[in-house]
């Protein structure tokens, strides 16, 4: 075991694990951080008023565990947070294996980079669990945040960092986050963009997740991820972000998000045209175009898991790109909405 040199005491790291109903997969995460080659620091687990065994299991491993009433993961963040005391406060998800090296990784970076405010980080490439849906979501966040640069302008929620002094989001934050309910980690991120404070993707920062995707949770996680998403653009004007960096708007590339409009495009041109009421090219060319704004992605799956997964995979994607537009869209409508009712309150 590594033991931390007089210069590596400067920077106390405190870890927080904010956990719901996760007796599955919690003591894996805390055995994986207690693992760790990094020894300075303190682990946090804040309860969000769990009815299985999680606070149980968590109560074995953890220095502090904080039982919550149920409230949702950002007041368990936030609860956990107010009893950090580290210099550098690291989020970890429940559902996360980090590696024995990913502690010291973001300790040596913060203490070599001074200016940097947080750092985030991504997915490995495999997953322990063998379903199509847990494979395909996996290899999807591992293809996209490989090709990010490495100034971004979000967190990922499932390994992220923050320098405890600077860790507060601007005035008029605190009550968006609140709204922001399963992306409140892109919401944060945001903030920091909009504040000028630099958020740096650390590239070998990569942890593994053990989340088990069903069609059903599919579906309802790029539903509700799209749905917050379409607010955070709206409330910073995210439309001013497309195409910096050679990016598109946080960790999505720009031919996911023309594909996203397009989906639904295709989709109402392919029933007009099976009713007869427009030419078959027009559905072929709109097909063929979704196809090619994919073909990287949809080439990389058919590499790592064969032809019949990538074959599989091109309905799956098409399918994923109709729920993200519907979620932006009840989104949009949702923040619209709450923007009229404000006014009138003010008025």
């Amino acid at each position: 075991m590594v033991h931390p040199t007089e210069e590596s005491r400067l920077v106390r790291l405190s870890v927080v694990v904010p956990a719901f109903n996760c007796q599955d997969t919690i003591e894996a995460c805390l055995l994986a951080i207690r693992r760790s080659a990094y020894q300075d620091y303190e682990l946090i687990v804040a309860d969000d008023g769990s009815s299985d065994g999680t606070a149980d299991l968590a109560r074995k491993h953890a220095d502090k565990l904080v039982l919550l009433p149920h409230a949702g993961r950002t007041s368990a963040r936030k609860n956990g947070l107010k009893v950090a005391e580290g210099q550098i406060l690291v989020n970890v998800d429940s559902d996360v294996l980090v590696t024995t090296d990913t502690l010291s990784k973001i300790a040596e970076f913060f203490k070599a980079h001074p200016l940097i405010e947080a750092v985030t980080g991504c997915l490995e490439k495999n997953t322990p669990d063998k379903n199509f849906f847990s494979q395909y979501k996996n290899l999807y966040m591992y293809y996209t945040f490989r090709r990010l640069p490495e100034n971004v302008a979000f967190l990922y929620g499932s390994i992220h960092a923050l320098r405890a002094e600077r860790q507060d989001p601007p005035p008029g934050m605190k009550e968006f986050l609140s709204i922001a309910r399963v992306a409140d980690d892109t919401a944060l991120g945001q903030s920091y963009a909009a504040a000028g404070k630099p958020i740096f993707f650390l590239k070998d920062l990569q942890v593994t997740h053990l989340k088990k995707f069903t069609l059903v949770s599919f579906i309802q996680n790029d539903f509700h991820i799209p749905f917050d998403w379409a607010k955070i653009f709206l409330h910073y004007q995210g439309w001013r972000q497309i195409g910096k960096n050679g990016t598109g708007y946080c960790h999505s590339p720009k031919e996911q998000l023309i594909s996203v409009v397009l989906a639904p495009l295709l989709m109402l041109l392919l029933i007009i045209t099976a009713c007869g009421q427009a030419p078959a090219f027009l559905s072929l060319a709109g097909t063929l175009l979704w196809l090619l704004l994919n073909l990287g992605f949809l080439v990389f799956l058919a590499r790592e898991k064969g032809p019949a997964f990538g074959a599989k995979a091109i309905l799956v994607t098409f399918l994923d790109h109709l729920i993200m537009a519907t979620g932006i869209v009840c989104g949009s409508v949702a923040f619209m909405l709450k923007d009229v009712k404000d006014e009138k309150i003010r008025s």
